[in-house]
């Protein structure tokens, strides 16, 4: 059996899971649920193959860059398209990464905000107060050092899931199939939720990040077999991580009446706030929901944000170049901390609506840089030639509909 499938391939599948289900996981059910049961049955038929093909799509492009070891997908965008296209794209990841970070701290901030209005009143200096709180925790957890965050998230991942799972199951006993059979309706509105949906389920499946670490493990280990070796597992994966998000979605779609997914869809928090919103929802789901949430997406924060800091760290090397000023490394990082976490503080006070900012910005920056450059660089280089194929044009056509939310929606 080993010889089919060993301990190593266990703990990537392990990883890509743990790194795919988090905090989107909590907003695809209040996009769901507010566009009706249709949208809920289309979204379960292309789950596996929209994350499928465009992960490995992107394992492609990286695996075929001809770049020096450990560059990943900055390497490969700029051996396929120059220095200049390369440094652009590199922007465009960084930002669109940010925004993540952005909608990951607005939501934790109006969390704890819900739970704060249980006993007082939420004033504009108490939500100050709140966000300022929530932005000087996750930056002591972060300088903490790389490797102790990555070992607390590691720690939280199996927690979480265990709690997905377990509350998917509890739910069963409530179920009402009418709350999604009595939504059957099919008009030029589904349509419209359907092209609304698509960044929202872009966002929710996706882990891009962990993508390049992925492929590039893979690649020092057996070399040419590498994209056979990933493609094996990302299959087994993938199909655990719809299966059981579908089965999260589903079961809290049956048990939630629409007005409360409405009603938490507006206040910008996420499905388990719903389920507390309930009037015979337990005790224990309302304090298990929110520590859940916060917990969950100050994870997927976290995971993204050495990221969005390095990206950074670079954006301010360069400007300060240009200008003529020379720093040493320490003082760019510490630069990029700075604005990025007043950034992260303003827009927390402003609150801006957590699913709008999904399927208006963040979806489809993602999907330019999940769906659409890999795809489509099959047909513009020539290296890629061999794999263009029906699921990477559907997946290119796909990536084009998100971005098409960001300036037609």
């Amino acid at each position: 059996m080993l010889k089919f499938w060993s301990k190593e391939e266990t703990l990537w599948s392990f990883a890509l899971y743990g790194t795919a289900v988090g905090a989107g996981t909590l907003f695809l059910p209040i996009q769901l649920g507010s566009a009706g049961a249709i949208v809920l049955l289309i979204t379960a038929l292309v789950a596996y193959p929209l994350t499928y093909w465009p992960h490995k799509a992107l394992c492609q492009f990286i695996l075929c860059a001809k770049t020096s070891a450990g560059e990943g997908i900055t390497g490969a965008v700029t051996h396929y398209y120059g220095k200049k296209i390369g440094n652009a794209i590199t922007a465009l990841y960084f930002v669109a990464f940010f925004v993540v970070v952005l909608i990951y701290a607005v939501a934790i901030t109006n969390s704890l905000c819900e739970q704060v209005a249980k006993y007082r009143q939420v004033t504009t200096g108490v939500r100050t107060l709140v966000s300022l709180g929530v932005v000087v925790t996750l930056n002591a957890i972060f300088l903490m050092g790389r490797q102790t965050t990555i070992r607390v998230m590691g720690l939280l991942v199996f927690p979480l899931i265990a709690y997905f799972l377990f509350l998917s199951l509890y739910l069963t006993g409530s179920w009402q199939p009418t709350l999604l059979t009595r939504q059957m309706t099919f008009n030029s509105h589904t349509l419209h939720q359907v092209w609304l949906s698509i960044p929202v389920m872009v966002f929710a499946f996706s882990h891009t990040p962990i993508i390049s670490t992925f492929a590039i493990d893979r690649q020092e280990k057996y070399g040419e077999l590498a994209m056979n070796k990933c493609k094996k597992i990302m299959r087994v994966a993938y199909l655990i991580i719809c299966l059981s998000v579908l089965f999260f979605v589903f079961s809290c779609l049956m048990t939630i009446s629409p007005s409360y997914i409405n009603e938490a869809k507006d206040r910008g928090v996420t499905i388990l706030s719903a389920l507390s919103m309930m009037p015979d929802s337990p005790a224990w789901l309302a304090i298990s929901g929110v520590i859940v949430a916060v917990v969950a997406m100050s994870k997927s924060f976290l995971g993204t944000y050495f990221g969005v800091i390095e990206g950074a760290t670079e954006i301010v090397r360069s400007a300060l170049g240009y200008a003529g000023f020379k720093k040493s490394r320490a003082f760019h990082r510490a630069m990029s901390v700075i604005i990025i976490s007043l950034t992260t503080f303003i827009v927390c006070c402003i609150n801006p609506n957590a699913i709008s900012m999904i399927y208006a910005v963040s979806g489809p920056l993602i999907a330019m840089i999940l769906f659409i450059m890999p795809t489509l660089s099959t047909w513009l280089i020539a290296s890629l030639k061999p794999w263009r194929s029906l699921a990477n044009l559907i997946t290119l056509i796909v990536g084009l509909l998100c971005v098409s939310v960001m300036f037609l929606s």
